[in-house]
């Protein structure tokens, strides 16, 4: 079967996931000046977002074996494209006690369809294109990245130009994207993965297996350490290196998107030329050394640059941590992907969180530098898990 569609409609899923994960902190300097929020309740925002997703993250995997992926994906879409129509709505016709209670409203539903298609689209892909190795799953990821730019470039430059009071058509532009995906989803044909060839492992089983609990704890800082850095780099830009807040955005996350994306893009189509526990390994580092500089450094060129090359050293740790944790237990089924997209959403819920309250205690640089430690978790565990998967491999050979 022909499943090119299916994978045009995975690919733009990722996009419109990107969308609500990275457009709200856009709009948090006119939600903050026009319905007097304070930062608190509007990181509460990000962090209803996440924690949202990682709730649908344990259930989705079950709920997709009962009622199907096609309804799950279709599903999934009409709430992001819901939510993000509700987000620009409720300003507009709730009183003004209440538009904080319906932004979180509007977070909650557009978040319920983010954690569904972060747990079902990537075992659809690893089932269609799986003998294709970690390429596929990075290319996957790389649609996520484009997204990001894409929703920072595109929102930066039309709030620009567009009147500060028409702030709420923007999230109801971008519902289109979810809407034309949705319809992608009814009609393509779809790979049902939990009617693999191999017999899923029994969610108890899977429980009890020590490797996923590495897994989960790999994902966790890999989440961290990647979204960290792309919540913060935009106001670190403003307040930490004194930059406009257009140059921030343009120069501080959507080129740090950019450089994820292409990488991820690379590694896509050249996999076989660099293996994937040596990028890992130069990611790890990499990514330490650049949260160091961003926070270290005297030049704020060298400091933006620092924020921006994070895109590099963070782009495979998250597909990649999928992919060898799908290798390494083929028969975890859709249950393992959601469980590892818990600890992804668990780290991005408590990384950024981590350094909000550095910031706040002793300044920002402080807190960029305080998230130096993410990419140290996971080097460590990443060592641990490395040195597990060849024990075993050893194993089966002289057995």
């Amino acid at each position: 079967m022909n499943y090119k569609r299916t994978l045009h409609s995975c690919y733009l899923s990722y996009i419109s996931h990107a969308v609500i994960i990275n457009l709200p902190p856009l709009l948090f300097v006119l939600l903050a000046r026009d319905y007097n929020l304070n930062y608190e309740k509007l990181f509460r925002l990000v962090l209803i977002n996440f924690l949202t997703q990682l709730i649908v993250d344990f259930l989705a995997a079950r709920l997709a074996d009962k009622v199907g992926y096609r309804k799950c994906l279709v599903t999934a879409h009409l709430l992001v494209a819901s939510g993000l129509v509700l987000f620009g709505l409720f300003p507009l016709i709730l009183q003004q006690s209440f538009i904080y209670t319906g932004l979180l409203f509007a977070t909650i539903v557009f978040s319920m369809g983010g954690g569904l298609i972060e747990v079902l689209v990537s075992p659809i892909v690893n089932q269609v294109s799986g003998h294709l190795g970690a390429g596929s799953m990075t290319l996957l990821h790389s649609f996520y990245c484009w997204g990001q730019m894409l929703t920072v470039v595109v929102t930066t430059i039309v709030m620009r130009f567009l009147p500060d009071s028409y702030w709420y058509a923007i999230p109801m532009a971008w519902s289109i994207i979810p809407l034309i995906t949705m319809s992608g989803f009814a009609s393509a044909p779809m790979a049902e993965p939990r009617m693999n060839e191999t017999a899923s492992m029994p969610f108890g089983e899977l429980l009890r297996d020590k490797r996923l609990w590495l897994a989960i704890g790999i994902m966790a800082f890999s989440g961290a350490s990647e979204t960290s850095m792309a919540q913060w780099a935009s106001l670190f830009a403003e307040k930490g290196i004194g930059v406009t807040k257009i140059v921030g955005d343009l120069l501080g996350p959507s080129v740090f998107a950019l450089l994820m994306a292409v990488i991820r893009m690379f590694y896509g189509k050249f996999e076989s030329k660099f293996p994937l526990d040596k990028f890992l390994i130069f990611g790890g580092f990499g990514c330490v050394v650049c949260y160091v500089t961003a926070a270290l450094s005297k030049s704020p060129a060298l400091a933006l640059a620092a924020c921006a090359l994070t895109g590099i050293t963070v782009s495979l740790m998250w597909p990649g941590t999928l992919h060898a944790s799908a290798e390494r237990m083929p028969r975890g089924g859709t249950a393992l992907f959601g469980l590892l997209a818990l600890g992804g959403d668990l780290g991005c819920s408590v990384g950024p969180w981590m350094m909000g309250i550095v910031s706040d205690r002793s300044g920002i640089n402080n807190g960029v530098l305080a998230g130096a430690i993410l990419p140290v978790g996971f080097l460590v565990l990443f060592f641990i898990n490395r040195r597990g998967a060849k024990k075993e491999s050893q194993a089966e050979l002289s057995s």
